[in-house]
């Protein structure tokens, strides 16, 4: 990311990222959709009890089973924007999609639960410019609930095993240029079809 328009980003992020966070809970919460914080929001609040000061985005953890049109009214309704999503297959196997308020963007990764773990899907660009899928896997599969700024959040019961299986075991040290879609441990490329629509 070009070091202005981070700047700009994050600085928006330190101002608004609790209001945001905060709505976003609120219009998921008031339609009874399950969801929790995922990635750099899980591990900022794990970690370090609050949101990461070098961050530009909030992450959340939805099923893919729980999907429907209720998410994106409600979020409407707060007063987002929806800025793109991704669908693979149809939307069957996968999707993503991104919420702005504020200046802050809101990612909802939408996980497949199975015996063993779930599994979500990142879209990072190659080297010819497109996106492509990382199926993102982990042993995580359960969650538990805590109280954070007055709310109550699911979060992994195994929240030290969900951040390993991302960052690796040294997830407690900041790294402050981690690009999750490239970075990320436990992901492997698939080739399915996907439609990215940007709003």
């Amino acid at each position: 990311m070009h070091k202005l328009k981070y700047w700009i980003e994050n600085k928006r992020f330190t101002k608004n990222s609790i209001h945001v966070f905060n709505k976003a809970h609120n219009a998921l919460a008031r339609e009874g959709i399950f969801y929790w914080p995922e990635f750099g929001t899980l591990l900022g609040i794990h970690r370090d009890g609050k949101l990461i000061g070098h961050d530009t985005d909030l992450d959340f953890g939805i099923f893919l089973s729980d999907f429907n049109e209720r998410i994106e009214s409600a979020l409407l309704e707060e007063g987002f924007t929806k800025e793109r999503e991704f669908v693979i297959e149809g939307g069957a196997y996968g999707r993503e999609e991104s919420y702005i308020l504020k200046g802050v963007t809101v990612d909802l990764f939408y996980f497949t639960k199975t015996d063993s773990g779930m599994y979500a899907h990142l879209f990072p660009i190659n080297e010819n410019r497109e996106h492509i899928i990382r199926e993102l896997w982990t042993s995580a599969n359960e969650f538990k609930q805590i109280e954070w700024e007055g709310m109550k959040l699911n979060i992994p019961k195994e929240t030290d095993q969900r951040l390993i299986d991302t960052y690796g075991e040294d997830y407690r040290i900041p790294v402050k240029d981690w690009y999750t879609p490239d970075d990320a441990l436990n992901s492997k490329i698939i080739i399915k079809k996907i439609k990215h629509t940007i709003f």
